[in-house]
């Protein structure tokens, strides 16, 4: 998350909290989903690491680390991780088959992202208050780097509009949005910020898991 560790760990807590909630009221079938707020809690303690290992020599040697795992969440798991969940929810059976289609792009997202973060070792740094991972240094042919980010935005947000449970496109459009501003305004740690704002929109999985499954949304 961007601007501060106390920021971080703050919307951790508060997204933990209501993530425990979620999971407590979600049936067995819809688990799959209702856990992606605590997913994104802990992402966020990682990312409070990160910032405390700027500003605390004691937590410096834990930096490299955090770094790393926070970058395999934004990655990597987020695009092999959506389709399945959002899949898991979908009770209309030609729905499901194009989000079960997007299970393959996602897994293959997914491990080829781990691949330059473990070979190039991403240097974060701060820069107007936010956490600049670097990332396009570690992709450094462009081709394949534009190729990722359609796979990513294929697998992470283009679920969220196909699914026809209820609430599930407000919350695609509130993702949508988050990357917006972040590509607009802070252009330098749009991971982190785009990280933030799904965190904090990630809330919204409460009110979609109180829904029974519907065609129209």
């Amino acid at each position: 998350m961007c601007f501060s560790a106390t920021a971080s760990f703050s919307a951790s807590g508060v997204i933990g909290a209501i993530g425990a909630g979620t999971i407590r009221k979600a049936d067995p079938a819809d688990r799959l989903f209702a856990i992606i707020p605590i997913l994104f809690a802990v992402q966020q303690v990682f990312e409070g690491i990160i910032w405390l290992g700027f500003s605390m020599p004691a937590f410096e040697h834990l930096r490299t680390i955090a770094t790393m795992v926070f970058l395999i969440f934004a990655w990597a798991i987020w695009p092999a991780y959506i389709p399945f969940a959002i899949a898991s929810l979908e009770t209309d059976e030609k729905r499901k088959g194009i989000l079960n289609s997007l299970k393959i792009p996602g897994l293959i997202a997914g491990i080829g992202a781990i691949i330059p973060i473990f070979i190039s070792g991403p240097q974060p740094h701060i820069m107007d208050f936010h956490i600049d991972y670097s990332l396009q240094s570690n992709i450094p042919n462009q081709t394949i780097l534009m190729a990722y980010n359609a796979m990513y935005l294929l697998c992470t947000l283009v679920p969220m509009f196909i699914s026809s449970r209820k609430g599930m496109t407000a919350y695609g459009l509130a993702n949508l949005l988050g990357l917006i501003i972040a590509g607009i305004f802070y252009q330098s740690s749009v991971p982190s910020t785009w990280c933030f704002f799904s965190a904090i929109f990630s809330i919204m999985i409460f009110r979609i898991i109180n829904h029974s499954p519907a065609t129209d949304q």
